[in-house]
């Protein structure tokens, strides 16, 4: 129990809850700084262009008073995704209207880097094969193409980010809002049945047609493991 209330006392003294005694010359000042310039390190490099926005001062705030909720992981790379979450919990940047879009952006990227992932096997399309879509990627419908840091208001801007197992890094893909609820049913149902179901949502009489403007890109997104056979 002693051993717990001196690991609780020394974690308040990092985090900030606590106040150092004798703070110019007691040691724990120092650790506190070293955790704050480890997470300012990784906050900035995971999100250049946000941290930016914030401007020097407001992101140190911010980071400090990030610190003194105590965020819970074991891995550094986790940081910039749950800076981003305590951000949008608790309306710390309700007055940048794309902060939640340009956020997701830049973390996703790291998440995304830091990702396992097993080889993917290489196959063709199906229509016939039930598919998921792949723990490499994400999509979301934004409200700003900030992915060519454009922070105009455009109300739907859906994209794809995912892993490229061949080059190693992160790509991104815009597509269309058709594609996009299309991905969204494929996750449990069959390629033919997310088709009419889009087709559906959108009021697209010939399924037919539709089905051969979707092929080359669904033939894509499989070779790139995108989305992946289940």
């Amino acid at each position: 129990m002693l051993e717990r209330d001196v690991q609780e006392r020394f974690i308040g003294f990092i985090s900030g809850e606590i106040e150092i005694p004798q703070a110019n010359t007691n040691p724990i000042r120092i650790y506190k700084e070293l955790v704050h310039y480890r997470f300012d390190e990784v906050i900035r490099n995971a999100m250049p262009d946000f941290s930016k926005v914030l401007g020097e001062e407001r992101l140190d705030k911010l980071i400090f008073d990030f610190i003194q909720s105590k965020p819970q992981t074991p891995y550094v790379w986790q940081v910039p995704s749950l800076f981003m979450n305590y951000l949008l919990d608790f309306h710390h940047v309700d007055d940048i209207s794309y902060a939640s879009d340009l956020m997701w952006f830049e973390s996703i990227e790291v998440e995304l880097l830091m990702g396992r992932y097993e080889k993917p096997r290489v196959e063709c399309f199906n229509w016939e094969t039930p598919y998921v879509l792949s723990s490499s990627m994400r999509m979301k419908v934004l409200n700003y193409a900030v992915n060519k840091a454009e922070f105009e208001y455009v109300q739907e801007h859906p994209l794809l980010m995912y892993y490229h197992f061949k080059e190693h890094g992160i790509y991104f893909q815009e597509i269309t809002l058709f594609m996009y609820k299309f991905l969204s049913y494929l996750q449990d149902r069959l390629p033919y049945e997310a088709l009419s179901m889009s087709c559906e949502d959108f009021e697209i009489e010939d399924v037919d047609e539709a089905r051969e403007l979707l092929q080359e890109a669904l033939e894509e997104f499989t070779s790139l493991s995108i989305i992946k056979p289940n």
